[in-house]
């Protein structure tokens, strides 16, 4: 029987891609010809041999042969080439990484240059359509049978293994198998390299630029984002927050607006929380250019809202009106009545999101929330559909630098036997998630409804640079629908 030897032909084919002949016959590649429609061993034949060598025994042989013409023998155990590097105790130590190549050459490259436990995938890279992005494609099949079976058979070896190193090949395909090993080894675990230019794989990088320059590549892989998980440096540079008066100085000492919060409003009914929160808005227009999206379903936008900011705003008889179609914007059904649309959150965050790209919107306000279609999910509870609504909200409030009001209604607990009692951010319907996770909770209180004067009070203040605890009285001017300071004067200016 001949010698399974690597003859003069794959000696100089692994020469040229500057991988010595001894390190290719030290995992018993040797070269061989066809013999009756057989490969057998012959050292002056051209075909190269790869076998794959587990525990001693050659389980699948690789055969490739001049043209780039590439087969394998059939049966066979389905492994990485050069699978028992998975048994070094150096992985699992975590003292070496296990660097995974896409194709032998490569992982003998690696090898070359000083990573011994290399290994590659048997049968190269998926493939991948032009019009496909590699990263978000779904997984392939199933793993006991399918192309990642390889994986599947060594999953125990696999999972003692503290770091891997993804040196696969910089294109589309590469891409997509560096993608799907990381669904199936843990991105946690999982280093990615960089290339020089020019340079598709480690191979490439031996021959354009020298070993010391793969030793290089390999030692400087970078750990795989996680999502969720981030180091400091990962985070770009931001400013503080950037706080803006209320426009009323009483106030001021404990209530900054900035971009981005959530601000939960509450209240006994009646006791003019949403007028409060349109005089703010106002306020912020006035003072900042701040424009505002306004979800109000239980007040018609034409006449009451209309009415009520041209109120707020000094407005009369219409004329200044143009400061209403300046600075607010509404979130309705079709005001001829053509059409008639289900207010889910949804459909509110996609117009609030339109209004931040044509008109540059810095708030949102929903008033109420129970007048939101609530389309909560099968066995969804309405404590943790709100918190899924919150967080929503939250979500585009700092994707877009908006400040999202929402105007919410307590239970009816608060009044129990006729007699009301003093509304806390615990009693909003629903859910404690109101008072948890809010930036803001103000409470709006008029403690004998047949004064004028109101009680703001600021129950809870996540950010120390936006303000404090505590509460401030104002005086409220019914015919005006004007919520002043307690000098008599609003802070904000006037229209004219």
């Amino acid at each position: 029987m001949t010698a399974k030897i690597l003859g003069p032909i794959g000696v100089e084919a692994f020469e040229r891609r500057g991988i010595q002949a001894e390190t290719a016959a030290r995992f018993g590649i040797y070269t061989a010809s066809h013999l009756d429609g057989e490969v057998v061993p012959d050292p002056s034949g051209s075909i190269v041999v790869f076998p794959f060598l587990e525990r001693g025994l050659t389980g699948k042989e690789k055969y490739r042969a001049p043209g780039k013409k590439f087969w394998q023998s059939t049966g066979g155990r389905r492994t990485f080439w050069n699978s028992d590097a998975l048994d070094d105790p150096a992985l699992e130590e975590g003292r070496m990484p296990l660097v995974i190549t896409e194709g032998e050459i490569d992982a003998l490259t690696a090898i070359e240059c000083g990573f011994p436990l290399s290994v590659s995938v048997p049968d190269g890279a998926p493939g991948v359509q032009e019009d496909e992005d590699p990263e978000d494609l779904k997984p392939l099949g199933d793993d006991t049978s399918g192309k990642f079976e390889f994986v599947w058979n060594n999953r125990d070896r696999l999972k003692k293994v503290r770091r891997f190193i993804l040196a696969v090949d910089s294109d589309r395909p590469g891409r997509r198998l560096a993608a799907e090993l990381l669904r199936r080894l843990s991105a946690s675990k999982c280093y990615f390299v960089e290339y020089p230019l020019g340079c598709k794989d480690l191979n490439d990088v031996l021959q354009q630029k020298g070993s010391e320059a793969v030793t290089a590549v390999l030692n400087a892989a970078k750990p795989y984002p996680v999502k969720g998980l981030y180091r400091l440096s990962d985070y770009p540079a931001r400013p503080g927050v950037s706080v803006y008066s209320t426009g009323w100085w009483t106030l001021d000492n404990h209530l900054q607006l900035f971009p981005g919060e959530f601000m939960v409003v509450t209240g006994i009914p009646n006791h003019g929380k949403s007028t409060w929160v349109l005089n703010l808005l106002s306020n912020a227009a006035k003072l900042h250019g701040w424009h505002s999206a306004i979800f109000s379903p239980e007040m018609p936008t034409v006449p009451y809202l209309r009415n009520k900011l041209r109120r707020i705003n000094n407005i009369h008889d219409g004329i200044g009106d143009a400061f209403i179609d300046e600075y607010f914007r509404f979130i309705d059904s079709d005001p001829t009545g053509a059409e008639d649309d289900d207010f889910d959150l949804n459909w509110i965050i996609d117009k609030a999101t339109e209004a931040v790209l044509r008109d540059g919107i810095r708030c949102l306000l929903i008033d109420p929330w129970n007048e939101v279609e609530h389309a909560r999910e099968r066995n969804e509870s309405m404590t943790d559909y709100i918190g899924r609504g919150i967080r929503m909200l939250k979500r585009f409030a700092r994707q877009y630098d908006v400040a999202v009001i929402v105007v919410a209604h307590p239970t009816k607990d608060i009044a129990k036997d006729g007699k009301s009692r003093a509304v806390n951010l615990y009693d909003i319907e629903g859910s404690a998630h109101w008072f948890n996770k809010c930036d803001h909770g103000i409470v709006i209180d008029r403690p004998n409804s047949y004064a004028d004067e109101a009680v703001v009070r600021i129950a809870k203040v996540r950010f120390e640079e936006t303000g404090v605890k505590g509460e401030v009285k104002m005086s409220y001017d019914r015919v005006s629908s004007k919520y002043l300071t307690l000098d008599g004067s609003t802070d904000a200016g006037q229209i004219t």
